[in-house]
């Protein structure tokens, strides 16, 4: 009887029961710029250093557009994990590093200093909880949480005039920046038709299209953009 007692128990324990479909799946992508690249700037430091930037970064092989802010326009606000580690930005090099961040609310951002000199976070908006001007000495790291907002918050340094980033603040999670080939990915997205936006924040070109989104498969969207005036 002790057999067939256990040969029953097998059969209804949860690992015998049938998988559930899922339920979400993947956005994924690249972003190209085919446009003209503007001509890198020439930035003299306060300590007599030069810095050489551009505000479009574009990959010399995939013609990716790195720092593209991509967010789902998704109505519902969806908790954070509370775990969740702060997402970190690093004034180091005398740049912010990385220049472009998405962050779901309820996260917390990391403004830290690896630099060997004072810098200071200005954050402008126009929500004051996401307007600050706080010191940023070299290993005094200072955290904030921020909140949702439909345009990307702009960080300076008070100090250093030519630093740049910004924030993006969603009330969900479905967001990501394009990395230095122009690839995003967005996992864990409901199935269904949804609207995608997208940013460069540096320039403000703006696009939005309509993606839809199949459980358990990714849906890639590839765009080609030859302009990036508003």
């Amino acid at each position: 009887m002790k057999a067939i007692g256990c040969v029953i128990c097998a059969f209804l324990t949860p690992t015998s029961l049938p998988a559930q479909p899922p339920t979400t799946g993947t956005l994924a992508g690249t972003i190209r710029y085919l446009g003209v690249v503007p001509p890198n700037q020439r930035i003299m430091t306060t300590d007599g250093q030069t810095i050489i930037h551009n505000d479009v970064v574009v990959h010399a092989k995939t013609k990716g557009l790195r720092d593209v802010i991509v967010v789902l326009d998704w109505k519902e606000k969806v908790p954070a994990d509370p775990k969740s580690k702060p997402v970190v930005i690093d004034q180091r090099d005398m740049l912010f590093i990385p220049r472009v961040v998405t962050v779901q609310e309820g996260r917390k951002v990391r403004l830290e200093n690896g630099d060997n000199c004072n810098h200071c976070v200005d954050a402008r908006s126009t929500i004051s909880e996401n307007t600050f001007n706080v010191a940023t000495p070299m290993g005094q790291p200072y955290e904030h949480l921020f909140k949702a907002q439909k345009n990307p918050i702009l960080l300076g340094c008070f100090l250093h005039g030519w630093m740049k980033a910004y924030v993006l603040v969603a009330p969900h999670p479905y967001h990501a920046a394009t990395n230095a080939e122009g690839k995003f990915k967005i996992d864990g997205v409901p199935s269904g038709q949804h609207t995608l936006l997208f940013i460069h924040p540096d320039t403000n070109y703006r696009e939005s299209i309509t993606v839809e989104v199949k459980a358990g498969k990714t849906a890639e969207v590839t765009r080609e953009w030859k302009t990036l005036k508003p």
